[in-house]
């Protein structure tokens, strides 16, 4: 995966997850990463970034299984991109 230049990019990124968790029937992973999302409308954006890192560290632990290896390399990609990011905050 590139790198996120934007925070549009993981909103996108988001939910493109959401939505094929909830083909694969991981609908409570999929509200989580929703939930996510949501917070980049009207939010400060250390609270949207923090949501994002924590439903897209529960969908690692939850359901790794579920993800092809190349969904998988992205989401630890992203969650790479968060850690530093929210890191130097």
């Amino acid at each position: 995966m590139k790198s996120l230049s934007n925070n549009r990019e993981l909103y996108e990124y988001l939910l493109f997850l959401s939505v094929e968790l909830k083909k694969r029937k991981c609908d409570e992973l999929s509200e989580a990463v929703t939930f996510a999302s949501r917070q980049a409308a009207g939010n400060m954006i250390t609270e949207f970034l923090g949501e994002s890192r924590i439903a897209l560290q529960r969908v690692l632990k939850e359901k790794v299984g579920v993800l092809s290896v190349q969904e998988l390399d992205d989401l630890l990609d992203v969650l790479k991109q968060l850690n530093k990011t929210l890191d130097r905050r």
